[in-house]
């Protein structure tokens, strides 16, 4: 259990070095460990900011859960949480629509797995999907990202969006 805990803070305190961190953080019915926000802004304008041309707004909302298994039901139950919480209070903040110039907000949950999963919840990972467009994309799109991290083996997997993080997960561990 005290190496689960090291991981988890090796994890957010690297992760605070772009996002902040909230631990304790409460969603819908979910209590997460932690919760991190990132964002950034493009601009493209002449001569002066105020001769704005365009500007482009991105995101990242990440959970962090501690599970003993991450099952089918889980990855089932993620999914719901996006689409009716994280999509509508984190990205629309309780609007119909996410703000003007929003592009694009990754709606990503990071399980801790304190045991390995079954073979089949891997493959249901891998092919875990989760996309909304607003406005045919006028207004961005969210895209959903799940990384699993198996702490007893420290191997992680990702669904396709997400690759890049089981990677980084693992460089984690190892450290």
């Amino acid at each position: 259990m005290a190496e689960n805990r090291k991981f988890l803070d090796r994890l957010l305190d690297d992760y605070s070095n772009s996002f902040d961190i909230t631990r304790g953080f409460e969603i819908g019915s979910v209590k997460a460990e932690a919760y991190g926000y990132f964002s950034t802004i493009s601009e493209k304008y002449v001569i002066s900011p105020k001769a704005n041309l365009w500007s482009i707004h991105g995101y990242e909302h990440i959970l962090f859960l501690e599970k003993d298994k991450v099952t089918l039901q889980d990855l089932e139950s993620v999914k719901a949480l996006m689409a009716e919480h994280m999509a509508p209070e984190l990205v629309c903040k309780g609007n119909k629509y996410p703000e003007k110039d929003h592009m694009y907000s990754y709606l990503t949950i990071a399980f801790l797995s304190k045991t390995s999963p079954d073979e089949e919840v891997i493959n249901a990972l891998r092919k875990f999907r989760y996309e909304k467009n607003y406005l045919m994309t006028i207004r961005g799109h969210v895209e959903g990202h799940v990384v699993l991290m198996d702490l007893s083996t420290g191997k992680a997997a990702a669904n396709k969006p997400a690759k890049h993080l089981a990677a980084y997960y693992e460089k984690i561990f190892d450290a």
